[in-house]
């Protein structure tokens, strides 16, 4: 038996598979690749020249139909994810050609007494080289170009040239792959702490602009930024920046450091955390730029470049196939950040300016303080992320210490039915307008009981907000 370090878990549930078989079952793919580098992986994939049915029948743990065009099955078996498969080829060597790369094109059978690798994958991974399979493979499923890049960002392989060569040539054909992939890939590629790396290297091959047609027409757009000279070098070093100070909150924001990782762990929706959109934004911040920039005197202007970036952001999110709430932050934040590099302007921020950012962003103002500091050091580096640093900080320590705990800085004293009834409206955006200016009244504390409530809003029917 070959020296495989597999846990006990997977060795029960491959043995459970074999004891059912009744034909050839083979660990394939991604399992035999992590497994051949040492790494722990609980996915396995399973090759069956055979009826699947037969070891599917009866089965107590969960399983569905993940292709069944394709033959494909998966089960969920406590923390792993075992996908079962028929072959698409005759025999073994000639299934594994149809793969991606060589070093996915490799399989042990379950008693993982001998490795089949007829394609050069062990070779390969020695060398840490990616090296697609045949030259067909891209146009087959174009996917496989955003791949090339997910697997050298996670298993720090160099694509070889050639593989480069036609994942440029064929790089075209991800417009029209389904969404949803396209996000699986992406979201992997974010959850990466590195993750710069990937966008970076998806733009020296002409490959971003296919994905982020937004964040290459920044091309040539001069700035004079302190890391990237023009737009879209300044869009690509702000998620480097993100990156580079993300591990240090504890020691940047030690006294909300925890809750600032509780934030951005939190799932906005299936697989996608709010780290994942804060990362996605801080790529696409400044969208807006090339539609609103004029040319006044000898400098270049972009006023309203944040509002215009905000409407294309959602846009952006649904065409890389993330849901209403993950499309709907990534406009929030990108349509806000402004705000906060406004406010540290000011030769002070006031509480009444502070208290009106965190009534209209909530907790995700945090997030926008955040991607304003991966702005200030993509811009000017570590001088301007450490004169931004103490305005960001006194923000937070607002919302921790003051907006939280004083529920009139955050609800209004009246719901939207008792406006309604004291106004004599119907619902619309008026209702609205008057519980946020009431609100305002509360954090300036001109409206302190309830009865001031019903007073402040009938003046406001006098004179509507």
């Amino acid at each position: 038996m070959m020296e495989v370090q597999v846990s006990q878990k997977a060795r029960e549930i491959l043995a459970f598979f074999q004891a059912r078989s009744k034909g050839e079952l083979f660990l394939v793919g991604g399992f035999v690749r992590d497994l051949l580098l040492g790494l722990n992986s609980k996915d396995l994939d399973l090759l069956y020249f055979g009826d699947p049915q037969v070891l599917l029948e009866g089965l107590s743990r969960p399983w569905f139909a993940l292709d069944p065009a394709r033959g494909v099955f998966r089960v969920l078996w406590d923390e792993y994810q075992v996908d079962l498969a028929v072959p698409r080829a005759p025999n073994l060597e000639e299934d594994l050609k149809e793969r991606d790369f060589t070093v996915n094109a490799m399989a042990f059978p379950l008693s993982l007494d001998f490795l089949v690798d007829p394609w050069g994958g062990g070779e390969d991974l020695k060398k840490r080289r990616l090296r697609v399979l045949t030259p067909w493979a891209f146009k087959e499923d174009p996917l496989r170009v955003l791949r090339t890049f997910r697997l050298a960002l996670q298993l720090s392989f160099s694509p070889t040239h050639d593989t480069l060569d036609l994942a440029r040539r064929w790089a075209s054909l991800l417009a029209k792959v389904a969404p949803e992939r396209i996000r699986s890939e992406i979201s992997l590629i974010l959850a990466h702490p590195q993750s710069s790396k990937a966008f970076l290297s998806m733009g020296s091959q002409g490959i971003l602009g296919v994905l982020l047609p937004e964040v290459e027409n920044g091309q040539g757009i001069l700035q004079g930024k302190w890391w990237g000279t023009d737009l879209r070098g300044h869009l690509l070093a702000s998620l480097w920046a993100l990156e580079r100070f993300l591990p240090f909150l504890e020691s940047l924001f030690t006294p909300y450091a925890l809750e600032l990782r509780g934030l951005l762990r939190e799932e906005v929706e299936g697989e996608v955390s709010r780290e994942k959109v804060l990362k996605l934004a801080s790529l696409i911040h400044d969208i807006g730029k090339p539609i609103t920039m004029v040319r006044r005197e000898e400098s270049l202007t972009f006023w309203g470049h944040d509002i215009e970036g905000g409407e294309r952001a959602k846009g952006i999110g649904e065409r890389l196939g993330f849901g209403t709430r993950a499309s709907d932050l990534l406009a929030l934040l990108v349509g806000h950040h402004m705000w906060l590099h406004l406010l540290a302007r000011q030769e002070a921020i006031t509480e009444k300016a502070k208290g009106r950012f965190f009534r209209r962003m909530g907790e995700k103002g945090l997030l926008v303080g955040l991607l304003s500091l991966a702005d200030a050091l993509a811009s000017s580096g570590e001088r301007g992320f450490f004169i931004l640093l103490p305005q960001v900080r006194e923000m937070f320590s607002f919302y921790y210490k003051t907006f939280l705990p004083d529920t009139k800085l955050q609800r209004p004293l009246l719901n939207g039915r008792e406006v309604m009834e004291i106004l004599e409206l119907t619902p619309g955006p008026m209702v609205g307008r008057a519980l946020m200016a009431l609100l305002e009244a509360q954090g300036e504390e001109k409206v302190n009981t309830k009865e001031e409530a019903i007073a402040f809003i009938k003046n406001l029917g006098e004179s509507p907000p």
